[in-house]
């Protein structure tokens, strides 16, 4: 596996490599210290499995530089790692798209459990944050028993937003990778034994793709990507 550990300590850094390596004994790692170095190694061609970033770096201005990365580059699969633990901070970290907020204060088992989830497909919160979750909003109303009962119509696919056009010009080659597997129908596990990653990996990834083309499944995916080879282009 592939990580990028970003912290403006050496020693934080050399402590997070030495957990990861609990995860993979063979993992290869991209550091920065700074914003400058973490935007330039945060490139989609790196194929960064997971990136485990703090918050106060040099340059840095917290959650609104981490909205700027993953805007920048939205399939990115980012966990913070922060001293701050301010409720607001949290909430600002997870609406700019991390998977994961693990304060520093925890010990290295409860660190390692975080990231092992962020690898296997969930997302890792803190307990102090879970109020922090947003209400959904009110199902709608059922359908009366008549409309029920009709067959449903699957609606004829749309174009591709010019949103997502960028989107997926945005995946990284090994994302791109995977879409193309998904798209001729293999299952996380086809996938994994393809590409010789951990079924994890795959999860970690088909998650980041969702939400950075703005999707929650397998078949809203296929029908973007779809759109986008209607268009000449390739995956």
């Amino acid at each position: 596996m592939k990580f990028l550990v970003a912290d403006d300590h050496e020693l934080i850094r050399r402590a997070v490599k030495s957990l990861l390596r609990g995860i993979d004994p063979d993992a290869q790692f991209d550091e920065a210290d700074n914003w400058d170095t973490l935007a330039a190694a945060a490139r989609p061609e790196a194929n960064h499995d997971l990136a485990i970033v703090d918050l106060r770096m040099s340059g840095m201005e917290g959650a609104a530089s981490l909205t700027a990365l993953l805007k920048a580059h939205p399939a990115l699969p980012l966990v913070v790692l922060s001293a701050e633990e301010s409720v607001e901070e949290m909430r600002a970290v997870l609406a700019a798209g991390a998977l994961g907020f693990v304060p520093k204060r925890e010990p290295a088992n409860v660190m390692l459990k975080a990231i092992e989830l962020v690898l296997s497909g969930g997302a890792y919160v803190p307990i102090e944050a879970l109020c922090l979750v947003e209400p959904h909003t009110a199902a709608p109303a059922r359908a009366p028993a008549a409309d029920r009962a009709r067959p449903s119509v699957s609606a004829p696919p749309v174009a591709l937003a010019p949103h997502h056009m960028h989107l997926m010009k945005n995946l990284s080659p090994r994302q791109r990778e995977i879409m193309r597997l998904v798209h001729r129908g293999c299952t996380n596990k086809m996938i994994a034994r393809e590409l010789l990653v951990a079924e994890g990996t795959v999860k970690v990834h088909l998650s980041v793709i969702f939400r950075a083309l703005g999707v929650h499944n397998r078949s809203s995916a296929i029908a973007l990507i779809n759109g986008w080879l209607e268009t000449g282009r390739e995956l």
